[in-house]
């Protein structure tokens, strides 16, 4: 009997080739999307979750709040938050602090020199705190000493080949300072899922004893383990007045302190507050492709399902036969649902080739590092198992049960027809493929428009033909010979204008002070970004003067001068850039005079249109010379590029052999702010046009089966007098009728979705009502044009051929 059903599974899927492979590429698609998406997610879902105790590990992030108003997010904290935490509230088990104040060093062996990014200074638990292995040294003591440095993996073979690092200094420097630090451990390379990139880690011993657990300087990340059963509601509201015990001095004394226990899980895929120094992932995009990820695997078997029911028309003989001739129900409900395994499972391992075959493309849209590690996590593969192994079921249960339940007296009398309720599902699943569609065909479209609206508006600022070269290091003279530097790259042809910056367009400005204007109540104290400038930042950056003037060379008292953005001039509370000129501001850690206002700047985007404008001042006070200049930027003309970037080379050696000469193009680093966006529309295209393409398979199928079963109909039709026009419309109507119904359901919903997504970003494009008709004409035109060949042809064939049996 087995080799019975076999036999008859496999000529009934040779003679109907069409539809078996309609069915297995669709399917086969549907799980491969299902199962590349769902790596991706996983991967971004899986950050930080191998640590021990990552349940009970949280950050330490800043509030600040002023009248029962938040003015204040910050995800850093300071680093006397952990020390008075742990002495004073209960349920603090422990706790771990990472310094990313100036970790921006460089760092040289011998000859071999380069800067790194993130050379942050932690607490002497690191290891034990955290679960990041270490292969060399001991963990308990490898950060406990003063200028101790430990490596990861990667870095000690970048510096030390393949000789024992241990024991052997490296010089460490940033602009303010010079030290020599032993290397007293490696540890394994954090993994790609980790919120944490670190290649070096210096004792929190090196940090200057002022430092240590000081109130005032929020750059520091600070994590707690919380003791088991303690709540994160109970530590933050204890902390604001544990924080008016610390807070002795003049700055933000008048706010409210207060904090957020973020958990370390949820880190990676929360939005991006201020100081935050890792690669954010987006939980708005993660969860969208994951309903991406679902519906088009639904609409796979909903293609199969509907393929499968209408085409047991075809079938009702063969089981009315056999049921006469004594086949149980259970027979056939064998047969059928051995058919359904049988697509299934070639539709699957046709998944699996091509999930294989794109692995190697699959960064370039994702962008997401392990990629091939992860699509071999044995969690996802049981998950993706057990969707398939229940679709299997439910989509072959369904078509077996309806040819099951024929009478065989009708079917062999050739009066067997769908129930109006097997067709009204049938209807209701294409009507859902069709809504799918429509939201995601609109979701293309307003995603499109979001990106080309950020990249293409005027963001204030001319960063075109910048090149950006990072400060150097401590050196004697250090201000002379940056002026000098500057004097000197001048003279390369071809230059058109040198500035030096504490950060240039497209970096966070990095440092706040607490400011309030000249004769204001300490309680008028706000937050305002400092951007440290010379005399050529505003005119190089084409900045736009709206009061006053920049900074000028010809009057020293400018030195202490400051411009304004038009946000600062607003959060002051002037009543107008103009009103702004001549008034004065005190200034944080200036207590001794005041500033005057000299100027007004339009605002302009520092930083991506993802975020709102931000109250900064741009200042040169000597007072604040300890606030560095991080960057030296340089217009040029485009004109033998590699030259001049070499001269420029020449020049910082000449000045600064100690340091590396490290630069980037400005407008390729401004670009990259909206990398994820690229990454998310290129993902929403790909996978939205599978789907569509996958409900036009299982289109064209249903079209193929319906257009046979009406060749009578439109043989009578063209006797009678019908045009070929006639016959498209006919045949046309019933999907284009479908289209139309299912936008009035998916018009609406696609609105509230785009509204919802753009609320996520402080600058995005207006919603239009052609971006919702747009989609309709969209699948109404594919829908047309991938049933057209067979109405076209059904149009024109012969009646006497369909009208001769009668």
């Amino acid at each position: 009997m087995i080799r019975n059903i076999l036999l008859v599974t496999y000529r009934n899927l040779v003679r109907n080739k069409v539809y078996t492979t309609i069915n297995v590429l669709g399917l086969a698609l549907g799980l491969a999307a299902f199962l590349l998406i769902g790596a991706y997610v996983r991967f971004e879902k899986s950050y930080d979750t191998d640590q021990v105790d990552a349940d009970n590990i949280y950050r330490v992030e800043s509030q600040f709040y002023k009248g029962g108003s938040l003015t204040d997010d910050w995800a850093t904290s300071t680093n006397g938050y952990a020390n008075a935490m742990k002495d004073n509230l209960p349920g603090i088990a422990s706790f771990a602090r990472i310094s990313w104040a100036g970790s921006e060093r460089v760092i040289r062996y011998n000859d071999i020199k380069f800067r790194e990014e993130h050379v942050v200074l932690a607490d002497s638990n690191f290891f034990s705190f955290f679960s990041y292995p270490l292969l060399k040294g001991n963990a308990a003591t490898a950060l406990t000493g003063v200028n101790s440095i430990v490596l990861s993996e990667s870095a000690a073979k970048k510096y030390f080949g393949t000789a024992d690092p241990l024991g052997k200094m490296l010089d460490v420097a940033t602009q303010t300072r010079k030290m020599q630090c032993m290397v007293t451990g490696v540890f394994k390379d954090m993994p790609k899922n980790s919120t944490l990139q670190l290649n070096f880690l210096l004792s929190w011993g090196t940090t200057p004893q002022w430092l240590k657990d000081f109130w005032y300087q929020h750059e520091s990340y600070t994590f707690v383990k919380l003791t088991p059963g303690t709540r994160t509601t109970d530590i933050e509201r204890q902390f604001p007045a544990l924080a008016e015990k610390y807070k002795t001095g003049p700055s933000l004394k008048d706010l409210k302190w207060g904090i957020q226990l973020v958990p370390l899980k949820e880190i990676h895929l929360n939005k991006a507050k201020p100081y935050e120094v890792e690669a954010k992932g987006n939980r708005f995009f993660i969860g969208f492709l994951s309903i991406i990820a679902y519906i088009i695997l639904l609409i796979a078997y909903i293609n199969y399902i509907n393929l499968a029911t209408t085409k047991s028309m075809d079938r009702a003989r063969e089981v009315g036969i056999r049921k006469v001739n004594g086949a149980p129900a259970s027979q056939l409900v064998f047969q059928f649902m051995l058919e359904s395994v049988i697509i299934n499972v070639l539709a699957l391992v046709l998944s699996a080739l091509l999930v294989i075959g794109s692995v190697s493309w699959l960064p370039l849209f994702l962008s997401a590092n392990g990629m091939q590690g992860l699509l071999m996590n044995q969690e996802l593969f049981i998950h993706t198992g057990l969707v398939f192994i229940i679709s299997t079921f439910l989509s072959g249960i369904y078509p077996a049960l309806v040819l099951v339940r024929l009478k065989p007296i009708s079917v062999l009398k050739g009066r067997f027809s769908f129930s109006k309720r097997g067709v009204l599902l049938r209807k209701g699943m294409v009507a859902f493929q069709f809504v799918a569609s429509l939201l995601l065909i609109a979701g293309t479209i307003a995603v499109y428009r979001q990106i080309n609206y950020m990249t293409g508006q005027n963001t204030g600022v001319n960063i075109r033909q910048t090149i950006v070269i990072k400060a150097p290091v401590k050196t004697a003279d250090y201000a002379q010979k940056i002026r000098s530097l500057k004097t000197s790259i001048q003279g390369i042809p071809g230059v058109k204008a040198v500035t030096a910056s504490g950060a240039v367009p497209g970096k966070a400005v990095g440092k706040s002070l607490a400011n309030r204007r000249f004769g204001a109540a300490a309680t008028e104290e706000r937050t305002y970004e400092m951007l440290k400038a010379d005399h050529d930042f505003i005119s190089m950056y084409g900045l736009q003067i709206i009061a006053g003037r920049g900074f000028d060379k010809d009057r020293p008292a400018d030195s202490t001068g400051m411009v304004l953005n038009e946000s600062a001039v607003k959060q002051f509370g002037f009543a107008s850039p103009e009103a702004a000129i001549g008034q004065k501001i005190w200034v944080e850690t200036l207590e001794q005079r005041p500033n005057e206002v000299i100027g007004v700047i339009r605002d302009y985007h520092q930083q991506s249109l993802q975020q709102d404008f931000t109250p900064f001042i741009l200042f040169m006070d000597p007072g604040l010379n300890w606030i560095p200049a991080d960057y030296v930027s340089v217009k040029l003309d485009a004109v033998q590029m590699r030259d001049k970037v070499a001269a420029l080379e020449k020049i910082w050696n000449s000045y600064f052999p100690e340091s590396s000469f490290d630069f980037f193009f400005l407008d390729d680093f401004y670009n990259g702010l909206y990398q994820q966006e690229v990454h998310f529309s290129r993902n929403f295209l790909v996978f939205s046009s599978l789907a569509i393409f996958i409900t036009c398979l299982g289109l064209l199928g249903l079209t193929a089966y319906s257009t046979a079963r009406r060749i009578k109909e439109i043989g009578i039709r063209k006797v009678l007098g019908a045009s070929v026009q006639n016959i498209l419309l006919l045949l046309s109507w019933d999907v284009v009728k479908l289209i139309l119904l299912c936008s009035l359901a998916a018009i609406p919903a696609a609105f509230l979705l785009i509204q919802q997504w753009l609320n996520g970003y402080a600058f995005r494009v207006s919603i239009s009502w052609w971006q919702f008709v747009l989609p309709v004409i969209t699948l109404v035109v594919i829908a047309l044009v991938t049933t057209a060949s067979l109405t076209i042809k059904a149009a024109l064939s012969n009646p006497t051929q369909s009208l001769r049996d009668e």
